[in-house]
């Protein structure tokens, strides 16, 4: 028998997100708005603290991906939700 080890998915936490709990509740237009001021807000945070040379879209797609696979791991589906249209709006 091979012996495997599972790679382990380790995470830093770089900050907290926090949706209204009427998320599910909203319309559409409203779950937009929601997106584009945690995106702002977002690109206001890698532009204040990420190396000019890097580009602050790759940085936040990654960013977008593994939190998204840390909030379904914790089954926090609305910040999952908010993290996959803001992938979303940026890889249009």
């Amino acid at each position: 028998m091979e012996n495997t080890k599972r790679k382990e998915l380790t995470h830093i936490k770089v900050g907290e997100l926090e949706i209204p709990a009427s998320y599910w509740e909203m319309t559409e237009g409203e779950k937009n708005d929601l997106c584009l001021t945690v995106l702002d807000g977002m690109l206001t945070i890698l532009d204040y603290n990420l190396n000019k040379e890097i580009n602050r879209f790759n940085m936040l797609d990654n960013l977008l991906q593994s939190s998204i696979i840390v909030n379904e791991l914790t089954e926090n589906y609305e910040v999952t939700d908010v993290m996959t249209r803001i992938r979303q709006l940026i890889n249009e």
